[in-house]
């Protein structure tokens, strides 16, 4: 007969690993760790607020204290007319060419605006290619019907209609452009209305002392007429083209940037959680299921381009339900295939981006992208303020984020010409080289990290598979359990 033993049967985990089993199961907010670090989190959602309005309103709140060579356009297509003398003579008149010789002398100096003078076949190409926000266009009559107001206005022969000086604006341009352009541009063209009212008013006082020193009659000239002198250009303020309906009011191509920068930046994120989890470097959680998979450590560099190769996969399906739902709401698409060539390129770059932040500062990279790419994108964008409106911080940022680079691409497409050598291809560029950077970056980093500290799964070299009980591992142990009984 058999004694039995009074010992206690051994357990088949480690005695280490059955407390802490035990402590996690009856743990309370009493045993919560007494760390000064608990102070990170609040002042994180403290620091989120403060520097989001610091860089906002920093960056767009006073666009006009901030204005510096902004693009336009003057065209001058005055012929010119010919003015009589009271003595017999003639004399050539080119108002249009004073004024246009005027404006961008002090236009320019001003530093707000550079004014240059063009064709109407050039000032077309640069609207068209968005390489101007506007221009003013003298028309052909300016002189002629300038000077038929000084005889109308004193009795004689002109019909008395006012020359017209336009202001054409480019709601394609951005949001704020037009606004810019017709408050900076009215008080210059009012000035130069007054200045030449000044000269006609002067002229039709020698024609009338000229008339009564020969003897004639002449009537007096009415209130109407003295106000029409001295202020006689009509400004005709129109956009270049109206927009069309679905486009938001002009911001379709930055809601379109938005949606590019929030598939970008979330997807990575989301795939790097994911990944990670499937890996087993981190557990999964799905509602109640909390589970940590066998640890696959692979090296960070093979893992960042695992995820971007994801992504760039899935940003070419995304753009092409975000197409689909485009035309759902009867948004203009033309030049569709661009589109969806711009919106995958840039969801490639952000996802290179996003992933290479994550590679550099591990959990730190999530807040790293979202000051990169949001609290400093969205100001320096150029979509709401045009980037010559900029601070000259913002201003320089824009060189380096996707999200400038991406509107400029998708504005270009939507609105404007999609040529190589514009918007189109400026952004193209500029994506390209944020995305070889951010390869850089991975590249270098991830070798370095992963010789400073291991390969991630790994704790001082061995496999969290065998500190962390897997699933597979403890149904293991309870089937040998059962067996021993």
């Amino acid at each position: 007969m058999s004694h039995l033993s009074t010992e206690p049967r051994p357990s088949r985990h480690p005695r280490g690993r059955a407390e802490h089993h035990t402590d996690h199961a009856s743990a309370t907010l009493r045993d919560l760790p007494r760390t000064i670090r608990w102070i990170m989190p609040p002042l994180l959602v403290v620091f989120v607020g403060f520097l989001g309005i610091l860089l906002y309103l920093g960056g767009l709140g006073s666009p006009g204290d901030h204005m510096r060579d902004m693009p336009m356009a003057i065209v001058n297509q005055d012929q010119g007319a010919t003015v009589e003398n009271p003595d017999g003579s003639s004399k050539d008149q080119q108002l249009g060419q004073e004024l246009t010789d005027t404006l961008v002398e002090e236009v320019n100096d001003s530093g707000e605006f550079h004014l240059q003078e063009m064709s109407m076949t050039e000032a077309h190409d640069a609207l068209t290619s968005g390489d101007v926000y506007g221009a003013i266009v003298i028309p052909s009559d300016f002189s002629q019907r300038s000077m038929d107001l000084i005889p109308a206005s004193i009795g004689g022969d002109g019909d008395g209609t006012q020359p017209t000086i336009e202001l054409v604006t480019s709601p394609q341009a951005g949001s704020m452009s037009s606004r810019l352009v017709t408050e900076g541009f009215t008080p210059a063209l009012e000035s130069a209305s007054t200045n030449l009212g000044d000269q006609l008013t002067s002229a039709a006082d020698q024609q009338v002392q000229a008339r009564q020193k020969a003897g004639q009659q002449v009537p007096d000239v009415t209130t109407v007429a003295q106000d029409i002198l001295k202020d006689p250009v009509t400004i005709d303020t129109h956009a270049w083209q109206d927009l069309d309906d679905g486009t938001a009011l002009g911001m379709g191509p930055f809601y379109w940037s938005i949606v590019v920068l929030v598939v970008g930046m979330t997807g990575s994120i989301a795939v790097t959680t994911l990944v990670d989890g499937i890996l087993g470097i981190v557990p999964v959680e799905m509602g109640p299921s909390f589970r940590k998979y066998r640890t696959v450590a692979l090296s960070r560099i093979a893992g960042f381009f695992l995820k971007w190769s994801i992504m760039i996969v899935s940003g070419a399906a995304a753009v092409g339900l975000m197409m689909l739902a485009a035309h759902l709401v009867n948004m203009p698409m033309p030049n569709g295939g661009m589109l969806f060539l711009i919106s995958w390129l840039s969801i490639s770059t952000i996802a290179a981006a996003t992933l290479a932040l994550l590679t550099l500062g591990g959990s730190a990279g999530l807040i790293l992208s979202m000051i990169y790419l949001i609290f400093l994108g969205l100001p320096s964008a150029g979509a709401v303020v045009p980037v010559e409106a900029l601070p000259g911080f913002f201003a320089w940022l824009s060189k380096i984020e996707p999200l400038h680079y991406t509107w400029l691409g998708v504005r270009d497409v939507l609105f404007f010409s999609a040529e190589p050598n514009a918007g189109l291809g400026q952004g193209t560029l500029g994506l390209f080289s944020i995305m070889a950077c951010s390869v850089l970056v991975a590249a270098v980093i991830a070798p370095l990290w992963d010789r400073l500290s291991g390969r991630r799964g790994l704790i001082h070299g061995t496999h969290n598979a065998h500190n962390v009980p897997s699933e597979s591992s403890e149904t293991a142990d309870a089937g040998e359990a059962a067996a021993g009984r």
